[in-house]
């Protein structure tokens, strides 16, 4: 569509930076190869405490983030932004250690923001997160699925990384580039 800006860019992780959803990894890896841990993380997801779970999960998973999908075409894109010195962070409501092993592996992110344990950084939370660290307005960000519908209206620029149609057109006119 348009140009990029040199806003701070913040990029989500499952479905944008990587092209598969962290939480399905692991609940492949760790939940199904230990039944026994589901009644815990039912109960935790029915108290709304979703953060406690990926924490526990998180911590519990073992991978090798060389043996992810990456979206390389976008991933092409963000190498060359950090070459013009562009601020980029990993911003994802994956657990933190999970999100920081692959940020360490990709080697581009100056940070990263994830969920924590007590926070889920998805939705709503994440935008103001990101509103709260750089001012509502003052920078880019980049995501893939209707839950970024929510973070979205917080950022001066929109990215759109593999979207669906639904939520390309959810956004009319407002994204700055498609990625498909």
């Amino acid at each position: 569509m348009g140009d990029a800006t040199d806003l701070p860019l913040a990029v989500d992780l499952d479905g944008t930076l990587i092209l598969t959803d962290m939480s399905r990894v692991t609940i492949r890896r760790v939940v199904l190869p230990r039944p026994w841990l589901l009644p815990k993380l039912l109960w935790l997801e029915i108290t709304g405490r979703r953060a406690a779970w990926k924490r526990e999960l998180g911590q519990r998973l073992e991978f090798n983030p060389a043996e992810l999908t990456y979206h390389e075409k976008f991933l092409s894109w963000l190498k060359e932004q950090k070459k013009t010195g562009r601020e980029i962070i990993l911003c994802t409501a994956s657990e933190s250690c999970v999100a920081e092993k692959i940020a360490d592996y990709v080697g581009i992110f100056e940070d990263v923001m994830a969920s924590d344990g007590i926070v889920n950084l998805r939705m709503e939370a994440k935008g103001k997160a990101l509103a709260e660290r750089y001012g509502e307005g003052n920078f880019a960000y980049a995501g893939n699925s209707s839950h970024d519908l929510k973070t979205w209206p917080y950022a001066g620029e929109i990215i759109v990384v593999n979207a669906s149609k639904r939520t390309i057109k959810a956004l009319g006119d407002r994204p700055s580039l498609i990625f498909e």
